[in-house]
Parts: structure tokens; C-alpha cells; sequence
């Protein structure tokens, strides 16, 4: 269509040059005429997609800001977020680490370690090749005796390397390996080793028509055993971390004098965490006033000055959270007030010292139950109570999750752009129709000017023709 008016512009021109028709531009008389019936309504909707656009921006913006204050609620649920915790150990013979800040507290641990859970090792015979024959050469069986039950291990390859894989490939639980204490010669032997505790202990026996290995046993399985504040604790393993709650405790050597764990806990990483929901809450604040107010320094500034009602909506949403109640509640606290949080005159939320203080230092724990259930991975979708971080949190998702209103906002706004963007290509197809259409008339308009002056000149010529006759 675009070809057609190039053309019949070019024609125009022409048409003009030869100083032929009428003498008017008729591809830019038509082109006024067609922009003088549609650009109005054009420039109307390009400044309403514009400003869709600008709002789409807008929302993103304010989505962002409460997504943030959404982070530190979800960090602030968790009860590890609320403390720190450190460990300090007085013995080498004990290899202390916390595993678990939600699980640990403080207090001091006197552990003595009276002996290291051992397994049953066992040596054979000494045989002159890794490869010498065993029962003849022939498959026998090797039974692994446990007070659990007896396993029936086959060797088909009967030589000691074959032994050795038998066992290793079988579910006995014993490492088996094959060992040259000779530096020059060959002097090869069969080692056993099973697993950790006395009730790993275990015998071996064979069904070879004579015993190929003559197994002695080096040391026999028994249990760890430590004396934790007065109390005699065993355990199979000498890795323990079901002795002191959230604390992992690996036996190195037996002590002389007994080791003392003390865990220390700082309390300054709850008020660290709420001072950043109190900048956080503040920054949104700030975001919001700069959506509603043109001519601000942020590129979204204004963008939403005309959607100032739903803006001021989701403030006041997220500004309500210091009134929240807990699902949680623990000793008199629960809300984020009780904790000394507030506005003040300007808007801005603060944290007031001496009511924050004396709750910290009189009811610590009870803040960290209201604000944390005590737990560190709950689920939003966990039925059970979950404290009033996880549930401000799940409060917000209704302005910010995918059904949330600020994402319907925003989708209401790229509908609108869409909407916006189809009309403009249909008036914009006008335009081109219209100007279409004028070119037409116009051009049959010149060619009867043109046909009248050409009758014009024939009349001038016969009437100038019919003078000279006469002259």
C-alpha cells in the first residue's frame, strides 16, 4: 500500500513539474487531509500505551520492593536466623562442631572419653603368592558369623586375591584386603576388618576341606564410651551427634582429663536481621511515594501517580505487618510492636532501644518462638503453626505471588498495551486507506483540469487560426 502512494506521489511531482493539471501537490494535499482525520485519535492512543507501558515499569517496581521486605521475612523465619552460636572446645582428643543453629543452645558439656568404639580385625596365614592355590584349587564357601545372622560368601577363584574380592563383593559388611609385608620377597596376607561397635562383631569360618587362612584376631569390636556431664553414654560409632542437640562430637583419642564444650550465644544477629527489615520496609516506603509523585529522580518515578489509590493499598498492607499477630505467640509477645517496632510521625519505621532491650534480655527465647515456631525449614504450605515471619510472609505472596494483585495490576496493563497497540495498527491502516483514496480522487480531478486546459488551448488556436484568416 506504501508502494501504490510512493508511486502515485512520484506521479504527482511529474505531473507538477510539467506544470501540467492543476499545479498542486495533490500527494501531500492528500496526506494532510488523511493526518487531519486520524492523527488526533493516533496521538491519543500512543499517549495511552505509553502510559501503560510506563505503568507496567511502574508495578515492577513496586513488586520489587515488596519482594524484598518478603526476603527478610522468609530469612527471619528461620530460628537460626535469630542467634549466633559459637563453640569452644578445651581438648584435641574430641573434635566438637555445631550442625545445627536451630537445634543448639547454650550451655557448657564436661565429657570424658573412656574408650573408642573399635572393629574386629583379623590377620591370616602367611601365603607365599597372592595367587597360590587354596582347598586345592577348588570353589569353596567362607562364612561371615554375626550376632545378626551369617552370610555364605562363595569363592570361586580359590587363591587369596580371590578371597579378598569374594568378600568385598559380598554384603558382610568386612573390608577385605591383600597385604605384602615382605620389601623384597613374598610374604602375603589376608586382612579383615569389619564394622565399628560390639554388635558388629563377627567370626569366620569356611567349608575348604582344611582351614586356608588360620585367622587371629587383632582387636574385637566394642562400643565408644564417654561420660557426658556424669552420665555413661555408649555408642557404636565414634562420631556422635545425638548426645548434645545440634552438636556433632568425633572421638579422636581417650582423655586423661575430661574435655569441656561450653556454646556461647550471641544474641545481636536477631536485632542485626531487624534492622534490615526495618530498612527494608522504609526503602519500599520510599519506592511507593516515588510511584505516586512526578518528577522524580528514578526512571518510575510518577508511573503510577494515577493509580495512587492501589499504591497507597499495598502500603498500608505492608505497613499492617507491625500489627500482625502470631500463630505463635510465647510469653506475652505477639507482634513485631511488642518488640519495640513502630512508625514515626514521617512514616518511617523504627526499632525503639529500651523496649527492644528489656524483651531481648528478659524474654529472648519467647521473641524467637513468636517470631520463628522454633523451626528452620517450614514449609508455607505446612499446615501447622509456623510464627509471625513465615506468616507475614505468606500475606505478602497475596499482593506479589502469581495471582497476587499487584501481578493482576500489572497484566491488566499489558492488556491494555496490547489493546492499545491493535488499535493503532488499525488506525494506522486507515491513515494509508484514506490517503489512498484522496490520491484517487484527486488525480481524476486533475485530469479533467487537464483535459480543460488542453480544450482551452485548442479553442485559443482555432479562434488565433480564424484572425490571421482575415488579416
Amino acid at each position: 500500500m506504501s508502494e501504490v502512494s510512493s508511486i502515485s506521489g512520484a506521479g504527482s511531482s511529474i505531473v507538477k513539474s510539467l506544470n501540467m493539471g492543476s499545479g498542486v501537490d495533490i500527494k501531500k494535499l492528500a496526506e494532510d487531509l488523511a493526518a487531519a482525520e486520524t492523527q488526533p485519535k493516533i496521538d491519543r492512543y500512543t499517549t495511552r500505551k505509553e502510559k501503560s507501558e510506563a505503568s507496567i515499569s511502574g508495578y515492577a517496581a513496586l513488586s520489587g520492593a515488596v519482594n524484598e521486605v518478603k526476603v527478610v521475612l522468609d530469612y527471619l523465619a528461620k530460628s537460626s536466623s535469630t542467634r549466633s552460636l559459637s563453640l569452644n572446645n578445651s581438648s584435641t582428643a574430641i573434635e566438637a562442631t555445631i550442625n545445627s543453629q536451630a537445634l543448639a543452645s547454650s550451655g557448657d558439656a564436661d565429657i570424658q572419653v573412656v574408650r573408642l568404639a573399635l572393629s574386629t580385625t583379623m590377620r591370616s596365614t602367611e601365603y607365599g603368592s597372592k595367587t597360590a592355590q587354596l582347598n586345592g584349587g577348588n570353589s569353596f564357601n567362607v562364612t561371615v558369623t554375626k550376632s545378626s545372622g551369617n552370610t555364605v560368601i562363595p569363592v570361586t577363584t580359590a587363591t587369596p586375591e580371590g578371597v579378598v574380592d569374594a568378600i568385598n563383593k559380598s554384603s558382610s559388611g568386612i573390608k577385605a584386603t591383600l597385604i605384602n609385608k615382605s620389601a623384597t620377597g613374598n610374604a602375603w596376607y589376608i586382612m579383615l576388618d569389619g564394622e565399628l561397635g560390639a554388635s558388629n562383631d563377627y567370626s569366620i569360618s569356611t567349608s575348604a576341606a582344611s582351614d586356608p587362612f588360620l585367622f587371629s584376631t587383632g582387636s574385637t569390636a566394642v562400643n565408644s564410651e564417654i561420660v557426658y556431664n556424669g552420665l555413661t553414654v555408649n555408642r557404636e560409632t565414634n562420631s556422635l551427634d545425638d548426645v548434645i542437640p545440634g552438636v556433632t562430637l568425633n572421638l579422636k583419642s581417650t582423655t586423661s582429663t575430661n574435655a569441656l564444650i561450653s556454646i556461647n550465644e550471641d544474641k545481636s544477629s536477631l536485632r542485626e536481621t531487624i534492622n534490615i527489615f526495618v530498612d527494608t520496609v522504609n526503602s519500599f516506603s520510599t519506592v511507593a511515594r516515588d510511584l505516586t509523585t512526578q518528577g522524580g529522580d528514578n526512571e518510575y518515578s510518577g508511573s503510577l501517580s494515577s493509580d495512587k489509590s492501589f499504591v497507597n493499598l499495598v502500603s498500608r498492607q505492608v505497613k499492617n505487618l507491625i500489627d500482625k499477630t502470631s500463630s505463635t505467640p510465647a510469653g506475652g509477645l505477639d507482634s513485631l510492636r511488642d518488640l519495640g517496632l513502630s512508625f514515626n510521625i514521617a512514616g518511617n519505621m523504627y526499632v525503639d532501644d529500651k523496649i527492644y532491650n528489656s524483651v531481648i534480655s528478659t524474654n529472648y527465647r519467647s521473641a524467637v518462638t513468636m517470631l520463628t515456631a522454633d523451626t528452620e525449614t517450614q514449609s508455607k504450605y505446612d499446615a501447622s503453626n509456623k510464627g509471625l515471619s513465615l506468616d507475614a510472609s505468606i500475606e505478602l505472596d497475596n499482593l506479589v505471588g502469581s495471582s497476587g494483585s499487584i501481578t493482576r495490576q500489572s497484566k491488566s496493563a499489558q492488556d491494555k498495551v496490547d489493546e492499545y497497540a491493535e488499535q493503532l495498527l488499525e488506525l494506522e491502516q486507515k491513515l494509508l486507506s484514506l490517503q489512498q483514496k484522496y490520491i484517487k480522487q484527486f488525480a481524476a480531478m486533475e485530469s479533467l483540469v487537464q483535459r480543460s486546459k488542453d480544450t482551452q488551448t485548442y479553442l485559443e488556436g482555432q479562434f488565433e487560426s480564424m484572425s490571421n484568416m482575415y488579416k
